[in-house]
C-alpha cells in the first residue's frame, strides 16, 4: 500500500457545513476510493472561507475516522487523537460535535486518515505544509483541483521534496480566467491564472481532467510549456476523471418544499441548487421560467444557493433584481444557502433540477457536479446542452436538454415536463441508473488508483527542456520571423502580378510585365 499526500478543498460532502462546493466533492471523489483500497492518506485541505465561520482556525486531526454507513450523523462522524502540529490546536473539526461522539464498534466501513483543514494563511505556508509532508513521508502527492495542485507544485520544489506528483485540473482554468475577465471588465487576472497554471503543468508528472474535451485543451498547454518533447513521446500525460458520485443513497429527513411557501403537493417544482457562477445564464433562465409560469400556474421555482464570494458577486444579485420586478415573484422561492444536511431533502422533493449555462469555453470544457447530485437523488435533469456531460445526457436519453440562450425552447421544455410527469419520472430513473453505473467514485478514479500503486515520474523529469529563450531573444526572433514572412508574401504577390501581366490580352501590359521580369533577373 502507498502513502499518499493529498491537497484539496474543504468542506468535504459529509461534513454538514453551511456550503459544499464542487471542489470539495471532487476532493472526496479522489480520497474515498484510495481509503477503500487501504492506502495511508494524509489530507491537507484549504478551508473555503465562505463555507466556514468568521475567525475560523485551522484544524489538525491526526486520526480522523469516516464512517461510511453513517456519514452525516454528527455524533458518530469521527474522532481525533493527537495532533501532528500542535496538541493545543486539537479541535472538534468543522460541523462535528465531538462531545457527543460515541467511539462504538468499528466496522469495515470505517476509514481512518490524517485530516488537516487549513485556513488560507496556513494552507499557503509552504514551511507548514513541508512539516506535515516530511512527517508523513509520502510515496507520492496528489493535488485535487487547481489551487491545491498549485500549492503542491510549490511544495514539491521546496527543499527538494521530490516525489511523483499527480495534478488534477478540475476544469480549464484559462477558460475560467476568460469568463472572470469578462465579468470584471479587465484582463488583469489572466497573468495570475496562467502563471499558476504554468507552475503546475511544468512540474507535475501526470494529470487528470474533468472531460475528454479538457484533456485535449490541456495537451495543448503542455505543448506550450515544452512538455511534449523527445522524452515524453508516447507517454500519456492526461487521464479523464469525470465528475462522480458515491454509491450511498440520499435519505429524506424532513419536509422542506411541499406545503411551504405556497407550494402544493400537485405543483411542479423546478429546483436550482448551488452557486450562481460566472457561467450562469440568469437572463435565459428568467425568461424561460416566465413563459412557463404564464401558461401553467403549477410551475414553481425553488432556489438553494447564491453568490460565490470567492468568484462571483454579481450574477445572483442581478437575478434577484429581475425577480423583484416580476409579477410572478411569489412563485420564485429563493432560499439562499441552506444547511448541508437539508440539501438532499430539496433534491428528493423537487420534480426537476435545472442547470443553465452560457455557451462559453469554461462550460464546454468542464462538467457539472450538481447534475451528478441530481442523478444520484433520482431527480430529473433539465439543462442547456453545452458541456460534455449534457451531450451524454442527450445521447443516452437520461435527461432533457435545450439549446443555450434559447429561452423559448426552455419555456416549452418546462411546459412539456409539467404536463408529462410520468415521462419525467421514468427519465429520472434512467438517469440515476446510468450515473450509478458509469460515474461512481470507484469507476471514475480507476486510473488514479492504478497510478498510486506504483507512482512514477514523467519521462522528462530532471531533463533539460530547451524550448524557451530569454525574452529579448524571443522578441528578436519573432521580429525576424515576421520580417521574413512579410518579404516572402511581398515577393509572392509580386510574382503573381507579373504572371497576370504576361497572360494579359493587352499588348502594353505584356511589354510592361516582360520588362519587370528582366529587371528582377538582373538586379536579384
Amino acid at each position: 500500500m502507498s502513502r499518499i499526500f493529498i491537497a484539496g478543498m474543504s468542506p468535504l460532502p459529509f461534513e454538514n457545513d453551511r456550503k459544499v462546493y464542487g471542489t470539495g466533492i471532487r476532493t472526496w471523489q479522489f480520497i474515498l476510493p484510495l481509503l477503500k483500497k487501504g492506502h495511508k492518506v494524509c489530507v491537507c485541505n484549504y478551508a473555503i472561507p465562505s463555507a466556514y465561520p468568521d475567525g475560523y482556525e485551522s484544524k489538525y486531526m491526526k486520526n480522523f475516522v469516516y464512517n461510511e454507513n453513517n456519514p452525516a450523523d454528527e455524533n458518530d462522524s469521527g474522532y481525533f487523537a493527537g495532533s501532528s502540529i500542535n496538541n493545543s490546536q486539537q479541535s472538534q473539526g468543522s460541523g462535528i460535535n465531538l462531545d457527543k461522539m460515541k467511539e462504538g464498534n468499528k466496522s469495515n466501513s470505517e476509514y481512518k486518515f490524517e485530516y488537516n483543514i487549513l485556513k488560507k494563511e496556513d494552507f499557503e505556508d509552504i514551511e507548514l505544509l513541508s512539516q506535515i509532508f516530511t512527517e508523513f513521508k509520502p510515496d507520492c502527492a496528489v493535488g485535487c483541483t487547481f489551487y491545491p495542485s498549485y500549492l503542491i507544485s510549490k511544495l514539491i520544489s521546496h527543499n527538494n521534496k521530490n516525489v511523483p506528483f499527480w495534478a488534477d485540473l478540475f476544469g480549464h482554468v484559462m477558460a475560467e480566467a476568460q469568463a472572470r475577465a469578462y465579468m470584471d471588465g479587465s484582463d488583469e487576472c489572466l497573468f495570475h491564472y496562467w502563471n499558476s497554471e504554468y507552475n503546475i503543468i511544468s512540474s507535475a508528472d501526470v494529470f487528470s481532467s474533468v472531460s475528454l474535451r479538457q484533456k485535449y485543451a490541456l495537451i495543448g498547454e503542455l505543448g506550450v510549456a515544452g512538455r511534449l518533447n523527445r522524452y515524453t513521446a508516447g507517454y500519456d500525460f492526461v487521464n479523464v476523471i469525470p465528475c462522480g458520485i458515491p454509491d450511498e443513497e440520499y435519505k429524506h429527513t424532513r419536509n422542506v418544499i411541499r406545503g411551504k411557501n405556497g407550494i402544493r403537493e400537485e405543483d411542479f417544482v423546478v429546483l436550482w441548487s448551488g452557486g450562481y457562477n460566472t457561467w450562469t445564464d440568469v437572463e435565459t433562465l428568467f425568461k424561460g421560467l416566465l413563459i412557463a409560469m404564464e401558461k401553467n400556474p403549477s410551475i414553481k421555482f425553488v432556489s438553494t444557493g447564491g453568490e460565490i464570494p470567492e468568484q462571483d458577486l454579481k450574477t445572483y444579485p442581478r437575478f434577484l433584481s429581475m425577480i423583484n420586478e416580476c409579477s410572478y415573484r411569489d412563485r420564485f422561492i429563493m432560499k439562499g444557502w441552506v444547511p448541508g444536511e437539508d440539501v438532499p431533502n430539496y433534491y428528493l422533493e423537487a420534480d426537476a433540477g435545472i442547470n443553465i449555462d452560457k455557451d462559453i469555453y469554461e462550460v464546454r470544457l468542464g462538467s457539472k457536479n450538481r447534475i451528478m447530485d441530481w442523478f444520484r437523488a433520482g431527480l430529473c435533469v433539465l439543462s442547456s446542452n453545452v458541456c460534455e456531460l449534457t451531450g451524454i445526457m442527450e445521447k443516452e436519453k437520461i435527461g432533457y436538454t435545450f439549446e443555450p440562450y434559447d429561452y423559448k425552447e426552455l419555456g416549452e421544455k418546462l411546459l412539456y415536463m409539467a404536463a408529462h410527469r410520468r415521462d419525467v419520472k421514468e427519465t429520472a430513473a434512467a438517469g440515476k441508473k446510468y450515473a450509478l453505473r458509469n460515474f461512481n467514485f470507484g469507476r471514475t478514479t480507476g486510473d488514479l488508483q492504478k497510478w498510486v500503486e506504483n507512482p512514477v515520474f514523467s519521462p522528462d523529469k530532471g531533463k533539460e527542456i530547451k524550448l524557451f529563450l530569454s525574452r529579448e531573444e524571443a522578441v528578436k526572433n519573432l521580429d525576424s520571423i515576421s520580417l521574413r514572412q512579410k518579404k516572402m508574401v511581398e515577393e509572392r504577390d509580386s510574382r503573381i502580378s507579373e504572371l497576370e501581366g504576361l497572360i494579359s490580352k493587352k499588348l502594353i501590359y505584356k511589354i510592361y510585365s516582360y520588362f519587370r521580369v528582366i529587371k528582377r533577373k538582373i538586379f536579384h
